[in-house]
């Protein structure tokens, strides 16, 4: 749900995306323009060939080229060509969910390696363990105590919550299978339930113990992040303020024994000041390539549009249209011609400065072919007359726009000067004999950094003391706690044990009934159905232990997690303060291996998140997608859109294969996480009640255009353009649920009312509602509701 005052994340202007077959054109997408904010759900409708699916896959660029403006998050994503970091930016902001999951699932690969491709090709992973070890050595070391006081209360828990609900349960079956016997007075099935009860309770217990410890680990997990975030903050447990500022104080001077203060200071400008030269230089590059990017995007889009109107002036069927087609074409040649020019002289204009000499072109070529090309009537030399007309009367004035250009280009250099001259005069300082710090100032800073030092070390000591008496009550409650879990595993074994004699002689009673059966010569029914029982009392077994087996899997799995937790926690190192020389043996040696452990433990609690996020089980990041249902499947292709912390989402038609149960699940889902991580979203779909329930604002579409758009509440309740009431006739009602399906015909008469000479345009109706059409059309149409009709540009709609 689009939030006031939300920003825009997606700026769409003039998309066009045109397919040509044997010098046909189709223009799938023609001039389109909308923007998506944070939060929003924008709902794409239209039949199919409309040109929805076009949009979405041209906003990931699937297509080798399309023209228009997109803008991702205040970054320039379309053009012909865009740089290697603008593609990686696009891949990880803006994803897919596709119809049919499988287009998204590879049937070799397990989730987990589906889920974990994205954030290795998007280099997630990779970014949060360079930030995770820009402070890891100073973070363990600040929080050594706090992290294994953390750890051991939480293995502590671990142990206390498996104890509590396996004392009770093994001891009573013990006692239970000791006495069992076959009770002849009971049915097969509840002499099995007796004893196969165990297993299931077991399969209960083992459940909840083995989500306590997803749960902990989890906690561990964040607990990490928590305190490096405190460390970052400098909300420090122990308070080493006086102990830097002595240290930072100390070396000052002794730096100051070699240079005077003056110097010292110029050296820390010249570092700030060489900094901003080489970002300003950057932000030029970028903006440059952006620039270049951009007039190349019109130079090919006005070349298209010339060879669209040769082709389409060789079929006109009527005088008028050939002319109409004629002037076009080399109107657009002229406009190619023209954006070279502006490519060649305005190379420091910035994205939006190049965006407004842009439509001040088109909004000026709009008045030549009025003034100039309009009226121009058939004559055999009908060719020379335009192309005359074009050369001396079009003269497009961008002086403003090189004056603009000229600024920008001294502005840049005068940055680069001004920080280039103070660097040059900082430099140029003399050095001077006379230091600033004298050799008794040295020994008076340090004479205080020792102190500091000292008076660290005491209150090290203190808070040593206090906290290793600490753990060392909590090492205690964990030994008492270890006992008795080993105690219990023991009694496991043995109910275990005891579990498969009972199910053994069970089944050897059946087939003794089976023997006697055959030796009374009873019906070969009746003996069927006895071997029928055994074998699936046999089987139910085997599928049991099967599952337990999964557990015990499962947990070493969650071992090898804790492993790395504490690899991450530092738990593993013996003290806090190591000496100099054995911090360094640990960096050389440690960091490798601790880096590849945490990197696997970062990606797999990111896929285990992004699994629940969607409402399925860790567990089912080890499965194919061949074990899923449709449902399940679409969870785990939301999921992987997730998994990259997208800005936006586009949704083609995501449950369009799915039954109608499922369907509101997944589209509650995707709404629910609209709202939750603040996407937006584009959600493509031909049923027109789920737009309604889930989109903020819609888009309906025909032929490529957009030909309604608006507030979803005010376009369904006063749909005004003739191909968005024929599609609404289509919603079925309850209503009219008992009546038969009126056939609805798509009556395509409102195009012939937009040939030429007649130009459509865009109408604003009421607040927030939009149609596309002639102004007689518009003002037709918004009769029926009573409403008024102004023009509008697509450009200021936002």
């Amino acid at each position: 749900m689009k939030k006031n005052n939300s920003k825009p994340i997606l700026e769409i202007q003039g998309l066009k995306k045109y397919f040509t077959n044997g010098g046909i054109v189709n223009k799938a997408v023609d001039d389109v323009s909308f923007d998506l904010h944070e939060g929003e759900i924008v709902g794409l409708i239209g039949e199919s060939g409309s040109g929805k699916t076009t949009v979405g896959r041209s906003l990931l660029r699937l297509y080798d080229d399309f023209n228009g403006f997109v803008m991702l998050d205040g970054s320039v994503i379309s053009g012909k060509r865009i740089s290697r970091n603008q593609t990686k930016f696009l891949r990880k902001n803006i994803q897919m969910i596709f119809q049919d999951p499988h287009a998204s699932l590879n049937g070799q690969k397990n989730i987990y390696t589906t889920l974990k491709e994205p954030l290795i090709v998007n280099g997630i992973v990779k970014n949060q363990v360079k930030d995770i070890f820009k402070d890891w050595v100073d973070v363990k070391e600040m929080y050594f105590y706090t992290f294994q006081h953390k750890y051991k209360t939480l293995r502590l828990q671990n142990l206390e919550s498996i104890n509590i609900l396996a004392k009770d349960f093994f001891p009573d079956w013990v006692q239970k299978f000791k006495t069992w016997t076959f009770d002849k007075s009971l049915s097969f099935e509840d002499n099995f339930n007796s004893y196969y009860s165990y297993l299931e309770e077991k399969q209960n217990m083992e459940s909840q113990i083995v989500n306590n410890l997803y749960r902990n680990t989890d906690e561990l997990m964040s607990f990490y992040f928590e305190k490096q975030q405190d460390f970052r903050n400098s909300n420090l447990e122990l308070d080493e303020t006086e102990l830097k500022l002595a240290k930072e104080k100390y070396l000052k001077t002794l730096k100051l024994s070699k240079i005077t203060l003056k110097q010292y200071n110029a050296e820390q400008k010249i570092r700030v000041w060489q900094s901003e030269i080489k970002q300003l230089i950057k932000n030029r590059k970028l903006e440059k390539a952006t620039n270049k990017n951009t007039f190349d995007n019109f130079i090919t889009e006005y070349h298209k549009d010339a060879i669209i109107y040769r082709n389409a002036k060789w079929i006109s069927a009527k005088l008028d249209m050939y002319l109409h087609n004629i002037k076009n074409q080399y109107l657009s040649k002229k406009l190619n011609k023209v954006t070279r020019q502006l490519r060649s002289c305005l190379k420091e204009l910035k994205y939006t400065e190049v965006r407004d000499v842009i439509n001040e072109l088109e909004d000026y070529s709009k008045n030549f072919f009025n003034n100039y090309l309009l009226n121009i009537k058939y004559t055999p030399e009908v060719k020379k007359e335009i192309l005359s007309s074009i050369e001396n009367n079009f003269n497009f004035n961008f002086d403003k726009h090189v004056q603009l250009n000229t600024n920008n280009l001294s502005e840049f250099n005068k940055k680069i000067a001004n920080l280039k001259d103070k660097i040059k005069v900082n430099k140029s300082i003399v050095v001077d004999k006379q230091k600033t710090a004298s050799p008794q100032q040295i020994a008076d800073a340090k004479a205080s950094y020792d102190k500091a030092i000292e008076v660290n070390k005491a209150m090290l000591a203190e808070y040593v003391i206090e906290h290793e008496a600490s753990i060392a009550k909590l090492d205690e409650k964990i030994q008492e706690a270890d006992k008795q879990y080993h105690l219990l595993k023991d009694m496991q074994t043995i109910t275990n044990l005891e579990v498969m004699k009972v199910h053994n002689s069970f089944i050897n009673k059946l087939k003794s009934y089976m023997n006697d059966a055959k030796a009374k010569g009873e019906s070969k029914e009746n003996l069927l159905e006895i071997k029928k029982s055994i074998s699936l009392y046999q089987s139910k077994v085997e599928t049991k232990l099967a599952t337990l087996k999964s557990f015990e899997i499962e947990a070493k799995y969650l071992n090898r997690d804790v492993k790395a937790i504490k690899v991450l926690l530092g738990i593993n190192t013996s003290t806090a303060v190591d000496s100099k020389f054995v911090k360094i043996l640990k960096t050389l040696s440690g960091n490798i291996i601790a880096k590849i452990m945490i990197e696997n433990l970062l990606i797999k609690t990111t896929i285990y998140k992004s699994l629940e996020d969607v409402g399925l089980l860790k567990q089912f990041a080890y499965r194919y997608p061949h074990e899923f249902s449709g449902g399940q499947r679409q969870r785990i292709v939301i999921a992987r859109a997730l998994i990259t912390q997208p800005k936006v989402i586009v949704a083609d038609e995501p449950i369009a294969s799915l039954d109608i149960s499922i369907q509101a699940q997944v589209v509650n889902l995707l709404k629910d996480l609209c709202e939750k991580k603040n996407i937006g979203m584009i959600f493509i779909a031909h049923d027109l009640s789920m737009i309604e329930y889930i989109a903020d604002r819609v888009q309906i579409m025909h032929y490529g255009k957009i030909v309604e758009s608006g507030d979803t509440d005010k376009v369904y309740q006063k749909p005004v353009h003739p191909y968005t009431i024929n599609l609404f006739k289509a919603i079925p009602k309850i209503s009219n649920a008992n009546e038969k399906f009126e056939n609805i015909n798509f009556e395509l008469t409102y195009l012939q009312g937009q040939q030429y000479p007649n130009v459509p345009q865009l109408f604003k109706v009421e607040q927030d509602h939009y149609i596309y059409g002639t102004k007689a059309q518009a003002m037709e149409w918004a009769s029926a509701f009573n409403l008024s009709v102004e023009q509008v540009d697509a450009k200021t709609i936002k």
